[in-house]
């Protein structure tokens, strides 16, 4: 066994972080999993798919700390104050007795890094696998953070929501690259299969000022598998009692020292026409889906570059059924391309100074027809970002500062109406961040102009203290932007007979978001355990808001100045009480109002409270696994509509429902078999559509969905990995 302290700082944002190697083989490879534990304390930390751990040492020092993993020689090192602020290389050799024994450690299901001043929640691939995961739209049902809701009963639109507010206020990045914005936020989660995901950070908040201006509820990162220690080959097969079919591929291969390549494919297919409900209307719409990402990277000694391209179709019919004369249809249609890349330059002489790029380009066309109603629309985007970043002095002192541009050219219209432009907004940014031993800031700036709006300032600030060795008190404010999309933001309004009253130009939304979070680690039952509260307060400067209760025919567009807003609260408890089990509970309340009618109202078709349970079970030997999520959502305000006998439906909430999906799933040296089902309680809201016995009246309207449309789902599928050795 050896173990080696590197005494130069080599990482830069904690107190003590590090690398645990294994030596199998005559190889170094990085432990997954591995066990890192701080002898008499509750203090436990498990290294991440590369290796990396990172720990708060305690006030009272030196303390012993204890290096393990399943298969190789365990081994203890003494920390003392001048080990703060210090990297580790840490080597384990394999013992001699376990040298033929494969092993494969799952994957961290879900984590908080302690050492970050912004709260991030990753999801990880084992969290992933507890559901059918068929595309990023379906990740996040085990998750209190994430809310997917329809948008109407006919397209078979899924948005987002965080904080209680719209999907187009998260921010969307591929490996901090720009991915599903714009046009695409209402169906491009339907085109990325899970399987192609490694990990999804979570950001609540306004994040860093390097990831750009948008961020107004948060930021959702996905990381997809990289060449190098993703699987050589992974396939994985999907079908359900719905008749929706799946097929995903992808691999990964090492050219050389320097190249490697991935390829990921997708197709699903629904053509089976749904109506439990007898609406005449289908349930779900018949879709074709085709998606392929070609992804390259480079790792030389002073450069680093990852480059790709990705491209997808999606096709939606929904409507009425084929049989029915004179039918009403609607037809959705997506194309999208995108060539992305990132460069990395070190500077050998300057170990702590690196320069990163991250450039894009796409195009972008979405169609979409109801019935005699049209939106089209189409996006030409270009993004570069460029970072660098340093030390002052010491890595307690680090700084980053950078500068990007936007070009976007949107043409988008609504029958005969237009409303196009073509922005190029540039911008510069600096982050300074202080670690200190119980204390971490990060105070950033960023300025960005656009012609038409100016200068547009964002100010932001995350503070971490570590209140003890077991409890982290984060706080966090700062201001972002975006220029809405008027009409593809509000395509699903199209579901309805009503006119709309469009606003005469478009202006930029503005938030200042605003929040606080405790995390405290346990140890329950000699296990792992955590509690977290999290509170967030936007207060909108400006927001578009689409009045439904002004008229009875008419959708009213109006940008409100210093009026709406959101609070959100969430409560999250999880624990181990055996080594096969873990549980999960959460608590979300939400309040999002702006001025409806003339009134300050809660927004339309947001749950004030939502909980979640949530239980998984592994088996010792991992060949079985078992997961199920109960989630029970709280009445929401539904906006006001006209029957077509004349009654008026004013001021009604709809009802609580539950929602419970489990899984179980065998896994296999080769890969594994699963079997699971959705809505599993059967619940569906009852005439989801109004007048749907007649599409074409001044009464219709398919928007007014607060529950599962369609009954329980069973779903079955395969999974065969091969894998990339190690030796």
């Amino acid at each position: 066994m050896l173990l080696l302290l590197v005494c130069a700082p080599i990482f830069l944002f904690s107190q003590v972080q590090g690398i645990v190697f294994g030596i199998t083989n005559g190889q170094k490879v990085p432990l997954q999993r591995a066990s890192v534990k701080l002898r008499n304390t509750q203090l436990e930390v498990y290294t991440s798919d590369e290796g990396r751990f990172e720990l708060v040492l305690p006030k009272e020092l030196p303390v012993t700390m204890v290096v393990s993993a399943k298969g190789y020689e365990s081994d203890s090192v003494i920390l003392t104050k001048e080990d703060r602020f210090t990297g580790l290389e840490i080597i384990l050799t394999e013992l001699n007795e376990m040298e033929e024994l494969v092993i494969v450690s799952q994957r961290d299901s879900k984590s908080i890094s302690r050492l970050k001043p912004i709260m991030i929640e990753t999801l990880g691939e084992g969290e992933l696998k507890k559901a059918a995961c068929c595309n990023l739209s379906e990740s996040f049902e085990t998750s209190a953070t994430v809310d997917v809701n329809l948008t109407d009963a006919i397209s078979g639109a899924k948005k987002i929501q965080m904080l209680g507010l719209d999907g187009v206020y998260t921010q969307l990045q591929m490996e901090n690259i720009p991915f599903l914005s714009g046009i695409e936020s209402s169906f491009g989660m339907n085109t990325v299969p899970g399987t192609w995901v490694e990990s999804i950070q979570i950001t609540k908040g306004t994040g860093s000022v390097m990831n750009g201006y948008e961020s107004m509820a948060g930021l959702i990162n996905v990381e997809f598998k990289k060449p190098r220690t993703m699987e050589r080959l992974y396939v994985n097969g999907y079908g359900s009692i719905l008749g929706r079919g799946e097929l995903n591929l992808h691999g990964g291969q090492i050219i050389n020292d320097k190249w490697s390549t991935a390829t990921f494919l997708h197709g699903s297919m629904l053509q089976t026409e749904i109506d439990r409900n007898k609406d005449q209307f289908r349930d779900v719409p018949l879709s074709k889906t085709l998606s392929a990402l070609n992804r390259w990277e480079y790792n030389g000694k002073r450069f680093e570059s990852r480059f790709g391209v990705s491209a997808y179709t999606d096709e939606r019919s929904g409507g009425q059924l084929n049989a029915v004369a004179n039918r009403y249809d609607a037809q959705t249609t997506n194309k999208h391309v995108d060539v992305f890349a990132k460069t990395g330059f070190l500077f050998p002489k300057k170990p702590y100074q690196s320069l990163g790029i991250v450039y894009q380009l796409k195009v972008h066309e979405f169609v979409s027809n109801f019935d005699q109603r049209t939106v089209k629309s189409t996006e030409k985007r270009g993004f570069v970002n460029a970072i660098y970043d340093g030390i002052i002095g010491t890595t307690i002192h680090k700084y980053k500062v950078g500068a990007s541009m936007v070009y976007q050219d949107l043409q988008q219209g609504l029958d005969t109406i237009a409303m196009n432009r073509v922005v190029t907004t540039p911008g510069v940014f600096a982050e300074y961040t202080y670690t200190g031993v119980r204390f971490m800031a990060v105070v950033g700036v960023r300025a960005d102009y656009q012609e038409r709006y100016g200068f547009q300032f964002s100010p932001r600030i995350h503070m971490k203290v570590t209140l003890d060795e077991f409890t982290d008190l984060r706080l966090t404010t700062g201001k972002a932007f975006r220029l809405s999309n008027v009409i593809v933001d509000n395509s699903s309004l199209l579901a309805t007979s009503k006119a709309w009253s469009l606003p005469s130009e478009t202006q930029q939304e503005e938030v200042w978001n605003s929040g606080a979070s405790l995390v405290r680690y346990m140890r329950w039952w000699n296990r792992p355990a955590s509690f977290s509260i999290d509170y967030y307060h936007a207060r909108f400067m400006n927001q578009l808001i689409v009045d439904r209760e002004r008229s009875q025919d008419t959708f009213f567009f109006d940008f409100q100045r210093n009026n709406a807003f959101s609070n959100a609260l969430q409560t999250e408890l999880s624990f181990s009480p055996i080594k096969v089990l873990t549980i999960r509970l959460a608590y979300k309340w939400l309040q999002v109002k702006a001025e409806y009618n003339g009134k300050m109202q809660q927004q339309v078709m947001i749950p004030q409270h939502r909980g979640l349970f949530n239980v998984a079970y592994a088996s010792r030997n991992k060949k079985w696994a078992a997961d199920a999520t109960f989630s029970l959502f709280g009445r929401m305000r539904m906006h006001d509509v006209m029957l077509a006998d004349g009654t008026h439906l004013h001021d009604q909430k709809s009802g609580r429902f539950p929602n419970v999906l489990a899984q179980v799933t065998r896994n296999f040296k080769w890969g594994a078999v699963y079997v699971g089902g959705e809505n599993l309680l059967n619940f569906t809201q009852q005439n989801p559509i109004i007048s749907a016995e007649n599409p074409y009246g001044a009464t219709f309207d398919a928007t007014r969905v607060w529950a599962p449309i369609v009954g329980t789902i069973v779903y079955a599928g395969f999974r065969v990995e091969l894998k990339r050795k190690t030796n």
